[in-house]
């Protein structure tokens, strides 16, 4: 059974790196998330490593400067983009387009397509922290994390919080615009959370605090920035996105659909108290030419009064139409 089963795995291993490489292609040639979520990232820790004034420790900001302040919001800015823009708006553009309909009738199932859109981006987040960390080190004298295990553990509870609840946002935008709209309305509020346009510090508020601690975004800052510190993540924002994951994993399994008619299906097969829609109206087959002949050429129906000094019986005048 196992040698039976073996050609099996290796035929269906050779079909998923086909997939892999393909959507790595297509990226490439539509590079959104290669520009957004690799290229800008980057390109913000350049200029901010730049300026001399950025460098200098300030007090207002913990004695770090505010390079190494940014740094943990350049990482989740790369997360941000790849989780609620890249992955939601290419998944609702297969459902959109039939793509995952029409591979229910080939051997490779659409969850290989989910799958390996899953392992491009992550793999896509992987280079982008790794470019962060790296030119910023290298280039421009950035401290890495001291607690290397505390850091690792942030980033994979901050990738499975992000990318379940972009999984949530392909689950239920049915075409690709739909996406987008959804992706920016999360991605500018978490953003600002995380500390994007500005750092939260600045603004001194303890509602503000507790709201960014409260949400994925701010829960992963802080546990980033301690790795930076030298301290260990706290808990309490492990927990936080922890619970996040799970939370948004659970919403993404049960709100996926492949097609776009799915949802519509599955509540009528549970029937829906809905009032089911007529039956289409059945096509009236052709009038013989008798019927489609002109009424001058027809005779003209006797009245029952007519037919009453008939000799023969009015119902049976009237009922022969005559």
């Amino acid at each position: 059974m196992t040698a039976a089963t073996a050609p099996h795995r290796r035929r269906r291993a050779r079909a998923f790196a086909l997939l892999v490489t393909t959507e790595a292609r297509l990226a490439w040639r539509l590079p959104t998330a290669l520009v957004f979520g690799l290229a800008l990232p980057v390109l913000l820790l350049v200029i901010f490593g730049s300026i001399p004034a950025l460098s200098r420790p300030k007090a207002e900001f913990g004695g770090i400067s505010f390079f190494s302040l940014y740094a943990p919001t350049l990482i989740l800015l790369v997360l941000l983009v790849l989780s609620l823009l890249s992955l939601p708006m290419q998944l609702a553009g297969y459902r959109e387009q039939g793509v995952l309909r029409r591979m229910w009738t080939t051997p490779v199932a659409p969850s290989f397509l989910l799958a390996a859109q899953l392992v491009l981006n992550l793999a896509l987040a992987a280079v982008g922290i790794g470019l962060v960390l790296g030119v910023g080190a290298g280039a421009f004298g950035l401290v890495l994390p001291a607690d290397a295990a505390g850091f690792a553990l942030a980033v994979v509870l901050t990738v499975g919080a992000l990318f379940a609840l972009g999984l949530c946002v392909a689950a239920v935008a049915a075409t690709t615009q739909v996406a987008t709209g959804i992706g920016l309305a999360l991605f500018y509020p978490l953003a600002f959370f995380a500390g994007v346009y500005f750092p939260l510090t600045v603004i001194g508020s303890t509602l503000v605090s507790q709201i960014s601690e409260a949400l994925p975004s701010g829960a992963a800052f802080d546990a980033l920035h301690a790795s930076f510190l030298g301290r260990s993540p706290g808990g309490e924002a492990l927990a936080v996105l922890a619970g996040y994951t799970v939370a948004f994993t659970a919403a993404a399994v049960r709100w996926f659909r492949w097609d776009v008619e799915q949802p519509r299906q599955h509540r009528g097969r549970r029937g829906s108290s809905r009032t089911p829609s007529p039956p289409p109206a059945r096509s009236s087959p052709a009038p013989s030419p008798a019927r489609s002949a002109s009424p001058a050429a027809r005779p003209l129906a006797r009245s029952p009064s007519s037919c009453a000094g008939a000799s023969r019986p009015a119902t049976k005048c009237c009922r022969e139409g005559r």
